[in-house]
């Protein structure tokens, strides 16, 4: 059986819906308000485990009402949340998420306890990722927390995937312990210290190409609408977008993509077909409201 590891973000989105977003000093009634799983973390590792595969959960939650319930919501995934740290200095994480009526979304996240993890809470990790395939990380936490996982894994000999994801800094020499980069156009270009991001997908495979220069053994730039571009550096390419028969909320959409990248790979399946994969995932994703709460069961092209 494939296993993931994830460790990263859990947070209570709580999201409301309106026929527009409003301007600056205005108010505006919105339609619906939901209280639901999110956090990048939490969100890949029930898309992975929406994909099939067996998944822990690595992260923390404050000892709030909000914690308990997204802690709930993450193991009817079908995820291993016994790792999950209770914090009693800080609140549950939590996303402010706005979607208007095209399904267009603007999200402001307040890290409450992710923020406060540190690369010692994450330490019995080493013995989980014994048993993976894979390990997951994004950008929602501590970047120390987030090298000592890399290290962690480098010695138990498992594959990396981190999502570079909000867009930060990250240190150039950790990228070189990557199995797997996974950025979209304006992340790329802030590894690189480009001016713009890349136009089009031959724009797109030439920065996934220098990005390669960097360390990381395989690369996937996400492109939005047009699909992704990937290079493993045996081979590069483009793969276009999953359909979606509507689109009613993009929120989750990109998380969708890496959890089932994810999964793919811990599966053995080849790389261009693991991409395939996830842009079909994250075509899915956009189909319903919500984030984790939108995944449905992904069926996988192995």
């Amino acid at each position: 059986m494939a296993h993931v590891t994830v460790i990263g973000s859990i947070n209570q989105d709580i999201t409301v819906t309106t026929e527009r977003f409003p301007g600056p000093g205005e108010t505006l009634l919105g339609k619906d308000v939901s209280y639901r799983l999110g956090g990048k973390g939490a969100n890949q590792a029930a898309a992975a485990a929406r994909a099939g595969a067996e998944v822990t959960f690595v992260g923390a939650v404050g000892s709030d009402d909000a914690g308990s319930a997204v802690r709930a919501q993450l193991a009817e995934f079908g995820v291993d949340v016994e790792p999950l740290a209770v914090t009693q200095n800080s609140t549950t994480g939590t996303a402010h998420i706005t979607v208007d009526s095209g399904g267009e979304n603007t999200i402001l996240v307040v890290p409450g306890a992710n923020g406060a993890l540190q690369p010692g809470d994450i330490a019995h990790a080493a013995t989980i990722l014994g048993g993976s395939q894979a390990l997951v990380l994004q950008c929602e936490i501590p970047t120390p927390v987030n090298l000592a996982a890399i290290n962690l894994a480098r010695e138990a000999g498992v594959d990396v995937i981190l999502n570079l994801a909000p867009a930060i800094e990250f240190p150039r020499e950790a990228l070189a312990n990557l199995s797997v980069l996974v950025v979209n156009e304006t992340e790329a270009a802030l590894v690189l210290g480009d001016a713009t991001p890349p136009s089009g997908s031959e724009e797109a495979l030439v920065v996934a190409a220098r990005l390669r220069e960097l360390g990381p053994r395989r690369v996937v730039i996400t492109l939005g609408s047009r699909g992704a571009v990937y290079d493993d550096g045996e081979s590069a390419g483009h793969v276009p977008a999953g359909h979606a028969r509507r689109v009613v909320d993009t929120t989750g959409a990109g998380d969708a993509t890496v959890g089932v990248l994810a999964a793919s790979l811990a599966f053995g399946t080849g790389f261009r077909t693991a991409v395939a994969n996830a842009m079909a995932a994250g075509a899915r994703a956009v189909e319903s409201e919500g984030a984790a709460a939108s995944y449905p069961r992904f069926e996988l092209v192995r």
